[in-house]
């Protein structure tokens, strides 16, 4: 501790306690010793923020104003340069004080825009859908798609499009199935996503009788237009907006140099303002194959075009890589607000692209920060950090400590082979509605659970049995304790979970 308290700029003093664990400490034993040192000229108090109870105490018997520093020795330097910035609580850790603190700044910030939107919406580049207002002047927004929809009952499209919008999604995608024709279903999916949730919806096609069916139904956005269809689509979208692609998917091309694909993009979009269709927006298309070559081409349409909005899909990449999502789509939110763009479509097809739409919601909002202060993303009192640390707080261990008690090597143990008399739980994770799941089979009926518990954390769920009395034995509580906690990694960062299996790879 006094190695972080000397990089700080304040003059401190460390004063240790024979106790090993601090969360062990009690307030009026903090008080009774400070009494018995006498301490002077000291003008606050800061004790451990693992310390449970009221530091009143500890003032109220030295006369020094006593308040709860960090929980972590790591971040003393930071909590007390931020001394004149934050007022320090008696009963809240300093760490969670100054994460609000730096939050609500986040926060304040972005809603200031939003009541800001109707003189930002007067800045050329700036337009709306429904009543979403985007472009340069506000954050990237997220549109979620709704996969494979006319495969989905109503009821899935409805789920999913709450879902969605719960974790930040600004615009909902019906996704249409590539090469076929399901005029019925793209109406169908799109008044179910209106009939869900309120925000903007659109439909994801080429086909022109799929549109024309979508837009009946409230549809608020095609994806997309191009070449070989911007006339057709014309006849019924000059009221929505639309998304211009540089294809002409009829005869299959799509120009892959970059300035034949944004001159092509550029002719497309003229041809359809000569037709009638006036909110455009355009998307130079992310190639999974070459993602460098296709923000190139973003960048040089934006320079050339700079108050046509973009859009891009940056899941085309996000699918297509065998890497967690939450690293892949912070850097895709970079690139794309650098090269512009307003709105991103996000997609989670596939497992390992489950979180995408939360994670891209996040990062939008963390370069919009960083951009608006001129900035790198970070320390913006909003991050993705989920499976590392930002900084290291774990003490060092003190091999000294062996001397002075016996030194045990844990090997690997079999499970219990007596069963508890009590029975046994399946335990699962269900993603969909964010639940750890208990399933508890007792010995005398093993054809039916006799209970199932369901909650948010894996203290809860042991809790809950505890309190039913459904364990007997030390070895069986040892064994749930550790399943349970794995279930709840997997809910957390949306890996599969299977019972009695390692969740991360050796």
């Amino acid at each position: 501790m006094k190695r972080y308290a000397q990089q700080s700029s304040f003059e401190t003093e460390v004063l240790t306690l024979p106790v090993q664990v601090a969360a062990l400490l009690k307030m009026p034993n903090i008080a009774r010793e400070l009494q018995k040192l006498g301490i002077h000229g000291v003008d606050v108090i800061l004790v451990p923020g693992l310390i449970r109870g009221d530091t009143s105490v500890i003032a109220d018997a030295t006369g020094i104003p006593t308040f709860k520093g960090p929980r972590y020795a790591a971040d003393l330097p930071t909590v007390l340069d931020a001394l004149d910035k934050v007022k320090l609580s008696t009963v809240t850790p300093a760490c969670d004080l100054l994460r609000e603190e730096l939050q609500g700044k986040a926060l304040q910030e972005l809603e200031l825009v939003e009541k800001n939107r109707e003189s930002l919406l007067q800045n050329p580049g700036n337009m709306t859908i429904k009543e979403l207002a985007f472009g340069k002047d506000f954050p990237m927004r997220v549109m979620a798609e709704i996969v494979d929809a006319p495969l989905m009952p109503s009821d899935e499209i409805q789920r999913l499009a709450k879902r969605y919008v719960k974790q930040g999604a600004a615009l909902i995608d019906v996704g249409m199935i590539a090469g076929e024709s399901r005029p019925y279903d793209a109406k169908r999916a799109v008044e179910a996503v209106k009939g869900a949730v309120n925000v903007p919806v659109s439909i994801d096609t080429l086909d022109p009788a799929e549109a024309r069916e979508a837009v009946s139904a409230g549809a608020d956005l095609i994806l997309s237009v191009d070449a070989g269809n911007v006339e057709e689509m014309a006849s019924f979208a000059s009221d929505v907006a639309v998304v211009c692609i540089p294809t002409n998917q009829r005869e299959g091309h799509f120009p892959k140099e970059v300035n034949e694909r944004v001159r092509f993009l550029e002719e497309i979009i003229g041809k359809a303002r000569q037709v009638g269709i006036t909110r455009i927006l355009a998307d130079l298309v992310v190639e999974p194959s070459n993602v460098l070559r296709s923000f190139v081409a973003f960048r040089e349409f934006a320079e050339r075009n700079p108050y046509v909005p973009l859009f891009l899909g940056s899941s085309n990449f996000t699918e297509l890589i065998d890497a967690d999502s939450v690293g892949v789509n912070a850097v895709l939110a970079c690139l794309s607000s650098e090269v512009g763009a307003s709105i991103l479509l996000a997609t989670e097809k596939s497992p390992k692209a489950k979180g995408t739409v939360r994670e891209l919601v996040t990062a939008s909002k963390m370069m919009f920060l960083a951009k608006k202060r001129g900035s790198v993303p970070k320390d913006l009192g909003l991050d993705l950090l989920v499976l590392k640390n930002k900084r290291l707080r774990i003490e060092p261990y003190n091999r000294e400590i062996e001397s002075e008690a016996p030194v045990i090597l844990a090997t690997e143990k079999l499970e219990p082979e007596i069963m508890d008399e009590k029975g046994l739980f399946k335990i699962s994770v269900d993603h969909n509605n964010e639940t750890i799941v208990a399933i508890h089979i007792s010995n005398s009926q093993q054809d039916k659970p006799s209970v199932i518990i369901k909650g948010k954390t894996a203290e809860n769920i042991f809790s809950k049995i505890e309190e039913m009395n459904l364990i007997t034995r030390l070895d069986h509580a040892a064994y749930l304790g550790r399943e349970l906690a794995r279930a709840e990694i997997a809910l957390i960062t949306g890996k599969e979970y299977i019972q009695d299996s390692q969740l991360f790879k050796n």
